[in-house]
């Protein structure tokens, strides 16, 4: 999603090339897959959520996180609740009182990851008290599930950007679009992170370093260009990450005018990931039942290329 374009970006421009570095960036349709070859080591490393690296880890996986990737740093979104334009659903607390499991009724979304963390954080914050039977749906791809919500086949789901403004932009042109209910900008989000096969960070940490060097120099790049040249720059690179597999010239209707009106987000420089946001969602994750115990934060995080 969002949090790859530097990624992507930076592969289209060699800069991954100038550190002497080649960065093959590979991208998975699923949450399951992407962690089975994290977890194998077919790929030396990924960019992730913590509650994810939470559960590898409890499986033994050797990985550990190393630092912060995509965090907002401006106003933009990074996830949306939205409902369908048939629900005649306006407001978060309607569609919570509706939520009920049946006909579809419920909260389509991709489980055992930050998106549920933070989804349980915006509805215990209104006061309702969480019946996941009810009111959510496990969904590993998020293209469908933006279908069905688009077709008024599911009453509500949640959605990363920039999949969730695509589907407004693309549900507007078509005369029905989605409603927007909550944009979770009220809550400080837990960033994603980078995470790497500890034999890398053990055995071959220079190549490591060279990737942050990169990467810091990506994301320097991108807050000084125009939008216009990022823009232009960048829409191969972005077309290969928001519709992976997908020739140009069979993109979805309106997806390459959306890309080149999206706006795209102010990109933070990676950081230490704080004991503090970790501990968050082990304890969340233990209270539901993802972990059986907690995963001590030295164990799934090294400061060695946090950036300082």
């Amino acid at each position: 999603m969002i949090d790859s374009f530097p990624f992507a970006f930076a592969n289209d421009q060699q800069i991954f090339t100038k550190h002497g570095l080649e960065v093959e960036l590979v991208g998975f349709s699923s949450r399951t897959q992407r962690n089975v070859n994290l977890f194998s080591g077919a790929v030396d490393g990924a960019l992730t959520d913590v509650a994810s690296v939470l559960q590898l880890i409890a499986a033994d996986a050797p990985v550990k996180i190393t630092s912060t990737a995509y965090e907002v740093i401006d106003n933009s979104r990074r996830y949306s609740l939205m409902t369908h334009h048939f629900s005649g659903i306006t407001d978060l607390t309607t569609l919570l009182r509706r939520l009920d499991g049946k006909n579809s009724r419920t909260i389509g979304l991709l489980r055992q990851t930050d998106m549920e963390y933070e989804t349980d954080r915006l509805i215990t914050s209104q006061g309702v008290t969480l019946d996941e039977s009810k009111q959510y749906s496990d969904y590993e791809d998020l293209v469908l599930l933006a279908t069905l919500l688009g077709q008024g086949s599911i009453l509500a789901a949640v959605l990363p950007e920039p999949m969730g403004s695509y589907l407004e932009f693309i549900t507007g042109a078509e005369g029905s679009p989605v409603v927007l209910l909550a944009d979770y900008k009220n809550q400080k989000l837990t960033p994603s992170v980078l995470a790497f096969q500890n034999r890398i960070i053990d055995e071959d940490s220079d190549r490591i370093e060279r990737f942050y060097e990169g990467y810091r120099e990506v994301v320097s790049l991108l807050a000084t260009l125009p939008r216009e040249q990022v823009v232009e720059v960048g829409l191969n690179a972005a077309l290969q990450f928001f519709f992976p597999g997908v020739k140009r010239e069979e993109l979805p209707p309106g997806a390459e005018d959306f890309l080149r009106e999206y706006l795209i987000p102010a990109f933070p420089q990676p950081r230490a990931l704080l004991a503090d946001e970790f501990q968050s969602v082990s304890s969340w994750a233990l209270s539901k039942g993802y972990l059986r115990a907690a995963v001590p934060f030295e164990l799934a995080f090294t400061d060695r290329f946090n950036g300082s």
